[in-house]
């Protein structure tokens, strides 16, 4: 592969789940040929992206059955247990193109459930897993109510994939370091700022399903807020939106600059999203706003307990 030197195209599938394993999987196979096929300009994505929960309806009483196992990062998921991952895999292999798969249920050790999402690379092998870590339980007057932890158990690390050795495929002469979080984990400025002061992320993940209470309330501004906060490129994937009942899925899947600018922007229903990153933009915006040379470590400063406080290369946490 040609190493280019700062663009990284990019393409986010909006995407609704039924109550159909089988259907789930043959849709959200559909739309990632759909965008590695018809990319704008004849220019292929060199990574795709799942939205949060994209196999199974996002409903409580509905993660256990549609739990399925991950391996843990190294595996070779293209015929592993998971038939959710196994098509994503097969599909990464087939075009050459790394996955951030989103999430799905996991079915975890002890009878766990957790909402899992992976990053694929274009071999099908499995380069990072991330189980949520802060689980969406709210009661919002007039609005949803919902509580993961009724059924889900949260995980328990960060999860940053390093850019050394370029394991994305992505080309770049300077490959992004990956931070990957699912929805309400980015709510929480602590996570993504860890990613970014301690690991020195250049991109956030963020898979999700934001509703029609929170998502016109917050949506633009948590992951624009989280981008000039860490002066990173984000990428949110929502669900999209149903056309009947089921989880009210806000959609508007963005992709946000290091400045907080949205470059791009889907609508409520099914669709893709291309978008074409220039990661130089994050050295720029860092060296105009250098925030990360002027906080008071003297007077505050964030720990990173899931690995003694300490940078580390490779996947931390799971």
């Amino acid at each position: 592969m040609s190493t280019i030197q700062s663009g990284l195209p990019v393409a986010l599938v909006q995407l609704c789940a039924t109550e159909d394993a089988a259907l789930n999987q043959r849709q959200a196979e559909a739309w990632l040929e759909r965008a590695v096929q018809e990319a704008p300009g004849g220019v292929r994505p060199r990574l795709l992206m799942l939205p949060e929960v994209w196999n199974a309806p996002y409903a409580v009483d509905r993660f256990a059955a549609f739990a399925e196992p991950i391996p843990e990062p190294g595996a070779d998921l293209t015929q592993g247990a998971s038939a959710s991952l196994a098509m994503v895999a097969r599909l990464a292999r087939r075009h050459g193109v790394a996955v951030i798969a989103g999430s799905i249920p996991e079915q975890g050790e002890a009878g766990r459930i957790y909402n899992t999402a992976t990053v694929i690379d274009p071999r099908g092998v499995l380069l990072a897993k991330h189980r949520k870590l802060h689980l969406f339980d709210v009661d919002v007057p007039g609005g949803i109510c919902f509580r993961e932890s009724d059924t889900l158990t949260a995980g328990d690390g960060l999860t940053v994939l390093s850019g050394s050795n370029d394991p994305l495929g992505t080309g770049l002469s300077d490959p992004p370091n990956l931070g990957l979080l699912i929805c309400y984990d980015i709510r929480f400025p602590e996570l993504a700022l860890l990613m970014q002061q301690r690991h020195g992320c250049t991109l956030l993940a963020c898979p999700a399903a934001f509703n029609t209470t929170t998502g016109p309330r917050h949506w633009h501004l948590v992951m624009r807020a989280r981008a000039i906060d860490t002066q990173c490129f984000v990428l949110a994937c929502s669900s999209a939106r149903p056309q009947g009942d089921g989880y009210p899925s806000y959609g508007h899947s963005l992709v946000v600059d290091p400045w907080g600018t949205v470059i791009a922007e889907a609508g409520e229903g099914e669709q893709v999203l291309h978008a074409q990153l220039d990661l130089s933009q994050v050295a720029l915006a860092r060296q105009a706003i250098p925030t990360g040379d002027q906080r008071r470590r003297d007077v505050y400063r964030l720990s990173d307990a899931a690995v003694g406080g300490q940078p580390d290369d490779g996947v931390e946490g799971s």
